[in-house]
């Protein structure tokens, strides 16, 4: 089969859309298909297909696309948020133009934006089969409150904002044949925001190549002598993924225990606002920012708890990743994440946005290191069985298959 991935997200990247197409790509290349992805460069000035090159740049469209929208939304001020989605959306859908989609059996793409792109260009024979990592309108509505935090919910539900990224959100999914949720809850989500009927969703796990994560290299170099119990993060530093409330968290723990320290791993527009909330909260000898890691295992070896606040997540490799390394997880009840822990047996939960609780599960795990260790034995176990690249490639090419009306 010929498989055209899609994203409108750069590809590659560091973060989880990336472990997810690359771990499918491999898999599915592994069993005898071809697949080609068409994403953003990383500084975001074309798509392509990987290894392949742009038919054009979008400094070249982007005067025509601008020229339109000035007469669909002739209020858009230049350089927002939507006037640069409009700009990419439009790019992603002219260099599918450019290129020879006929050749493709299926379409699979990586958001709702993609799909909704690329529907209205792909030849009508073939399918759009929609993988839904993330749940779009609850990130920007989280977003909007992040950057209006006196902000009403109805003047936050009624912004051009909100309802611009729900439209896009209502198309990419009516436009897909078929879409895959990782995560229960994000179905559930779309049904009752969209109106989708559940028949046309199909549930299942991410997976990862446990061998390969097991044997990629530590770089032991990047990381420094731990001298207490290490509390690890590594994510984008993003309102929706919660460190502010972890650092809060931190700041309410070390009233209770100072034999810890926490190393945060990641990049994002939060990040000085966090270093200003660290030095605020008297943590910066408690709390250590690494930035961008191109490869985590070293640092998930030397942890003794990993934590993942998020406000909004759908199944993060983050949380995959620390329980193959078996570290107990601590994460917030937030999307789909409850999904992936069994609350006292391969981690603890918390109530999302709430520093005490957060604090409170961390100075279990930190008090009790027999507990720490059952609990990061019993993920490891777990997570082996659960986190199988080979049941996610084989699931993926079902889901193929019944988008095309083949038998199984």
């Amino acid at each position: 089969m010929k498989i055209l991935i899609v994203s409108y997200y750069p590809l590659p990247y560091v973060g989880g859309l990336w472990t997810v197409v690359s771990n499918l790509r491999n898999e599915l290349t592994r069993t005898g298909h071809e697949v080609d992805i068409l994403a953003q460069n990383e500084s975001l000035t074309e798509y392509r297909i990987l290894g392949q090159k742009a038919p054009f740049q979008v400094s070249d469209v982007e005067p025509f696309i601008e020229e339109e929208m000035q007469v669909t939304f002739p209020k858009l001020e230049p350089f927002t948020s939507i006037y640069l989605t409009e700009v990419l959306k439009y790019t992603l859908e002219l260099t599918g133009l450019a290129l020879d989609l006929s050749k493709y059996d299926i379409i699979h793409a990586q958001d709702v934006i993609a799909a909704a792109a690329i529907d209205r260009i792909k030849p009508a024979h073939i399918p759009i089969v929609t993988s839904i990592h993330g749940y779009l309108s609850k990130e920007i509505a989280l977003s909007i409150q992040g950057r209006h935090p006196d902000i009403t919910t109805e003047e936050l539900y009624e912004s051009f904002e909100y309802q611009y990224n729900l439209h896009l959100e209502h198309i990419g999914c009516h436009v897909s044949e078929l879409i895959h949720t990782p995560a229960t809850i994000t179905k559930v989500n779309l049904i009752e925001q969209h109106s989708i009927p559940e028949a046309r969703f199909d549930h299942f796990p991410y997976g990862i190549d446990i061998e390969a994560f097991r044997n990629s290299p530590q770089q032991l170099e990047l990381i420094p002598a731990k001298k207490k119990p290490v509390i690890l993060f590594a994510g984008r530093i993003v309102q929706v993924k919660g460190v502010h409330i972890l650092v809060e968290a931190l700041r309410q723990l070390k009233t209770i225990s100072t034999d810890w320290e926490c190393w945060i791993l990641g990049t994002g527009d939060g990040v000085k606002a966090i270093k200003n909330q660290i030095k605020n909260a008297d943590l910066t000898e408690n709390i250590k920012l690494f930035g961008s890691v191109p490869n985590v295992k070293g640092f998930l070896d030397t942890a003794d708890i990993f934590v993942s606040p998020s406000l909004q997540d759908t199944q993060p490799y983050s949380v995959i990743e620390a329980q193959l390394s078996g570290l107990p997880v601590v994460v917030s009840d937030a999307g789909g994440l409850p999904e992936m822990v069994q609350e006292g047996l391969t981690g603890l939960l918390t109530e999302t946005a709430n520093p005490e609780s957060l604090a409170q599960q961390l100075a279990r795990l930190l008090q009790d290191a027999p507990f720490r260790q059952q609990l990061g034995n019993q993920a490891k176990q777990w997570a082996e069985q659960q986190w199988s690249l080979i049941n996610m490639g084989n699931n993926t090419f079902s889901l193929y298959k019944k988008a095309l009306g083949l038998p199984d």
